[in-house]
């Protein structure tokens, strides 16, 4: 269903004259009669009678008047809603990071960011786990995320990353003397590539699985002296918390930090603005 024959019929069964109707659909008279014609051949009905200074709607016009106006109502409601959701969507920026992310550095982050841009509308979410070296493409390509900071560089060719900076990240127990072989440990997200350093680090100290794995860095150090267990956090919490006792026969480990997005984003130039606002 064409929406501009209901418009023209509404008009025309309004103002009665195909010409008066014309000029207020900014028409010709003769477009004018088309679309009702069409209209009428889709429904295989007449829907006016036509009189040289009388234009009235048949019984199937009166019938379908009713319905024709709801429809145009309903077209107007759903077009100010997606105009409205199409603008909301200019002007939010989805950033996704993992959990641990954000509680490490990228909350310090938003609230520079919020110091200097008040209005700015952000959705800050925790995206999924990175696996095999490569981005969760799929995050991105259904424009869940228009932003993604993450410690692993894409492999995707859609994608343009630009490295942040680097974190470091030290294993840290809490007060406890280490002991090797005896202290168990629990499993954060930092990236693929950072799961290889992790299993050469069990195999050296003779640990066993992991006792939990876990995507929070709060919940782990929080852990930490209840469980008498050892995890990679962020070096800088050591002052933070004094409790945590960096591991010394572990050194640190310095991963570098990027940010991610699609090419053809069209939030390109929000995202270069964010990022003036340096996260480490």
């Amino acid at each position: 269903m064409n929406i501009e024959l209901l418009k023209t019929f509404l008009e025309v069964s309004r103002t009665k004259h195909f010409g008066r109707a014309a000029e207020i659909l900014c028409l010709t008279q003769s477009a004018v009669s088309f679309r009702v014609r069409k209209l009428e051949t889709q429904l295989g009905v007449s829907l006016f009678t036509r009189y040289r200074h009388n234009i009235r709607l048949t019984a199937a016009g009166e019938k379908l008047l009713p319905y024709a106006e709801n429809l145009m109502l309903t077209w107007q409601v759903a077009k100010q809603k997606v105009e409205v959701t199409q603008s909301l969507q200019q002007d939010w920026l989805s950033v996704g990071a993992s959990a641990s992310l954000w509680e490490a550095w990228l909350g310090e982050w938003l609230l520079n960011i919020y110091q200097t841009k008040p209005s700015l509308r952000l959705e800050a979410r925790v995206a999924l786990p990175l696996h095999q070296g490569l981005i969760k493409e799929k995050e991105q390509h259904k424009r869940q995320l228009d932003l993604l900071i993450t410690t692993e560089a894409p492999k995707i060719e859609e994608l343009t990353s630009q490295e942040l900076g680097s974190l470091s990240l030290t294993l840290f127990t809490a007060g406890a003397t280490f002991v090797s072989g005896q202290r168990p440990y629990i499993q954060l997200e930092w990236g693929a590539d950072f799961h290889y350093y992790e299993s050469r680090l069990l195999v050296n100290f003779n640990q066993q699985a992991p006792l939990m794995i876990t995507s929070s860095a709060q919940l782990t150090r929080q852990l930490l002296p209840a469980t008498g267990a050892c995890a990679f956090l962020p070096s800088h919490w050591v002052h933070n918390w004094p409790d945590l006792q960096p591991i010394s026969e572990v050194p640190s480990v310095i991963r570098p930090l990027y940010a991610v997005w699609l090419q053809n984003s069209d939030q390109r130039p929000l995202i270069r603005q964010l990022l003036k606002t340096p996260i480490i």
